[in-house]
């Protein structure tokens, strides 16, 4: 019976933990101090991000067609 009740409170116990770490990080991103900065650079390094090398593309491209627009150049997504 006493480990049942520990099964049932532990979700609620993590949660409660997650939460305030995330509040914590947020006070901090917000003061701009380098533990936030920290804490992303290493979730980012070890959180595999599916469609990378896709996105990273995306983004390239539509640096160029924003370029080639500033240029007098008015260009179709088919072009590229």
């Amino acid at each position: 019976m006493e480990n049942a009740f520990y099964i049932v409170l532990a979700p609620w116990l993590v949660f409660i933990v997650f939460a305030l770490v995330a509040k914590l990080l947020i006070n901090f991103a917000k003061k701009r101090r380098g533990v936030a900065m920290a804490f992303a650079v290493f979730i980012q390094i070890f959180s595999p991000v599916p469609f990378v090398e896709r996105a990273g593309k995306t983004f390239i491209v539509g640096k160029q067609q924003e370029r080639k627009q500033q240029n007098g150049k008015v260009i179709d997504k088919s072009e590229v």
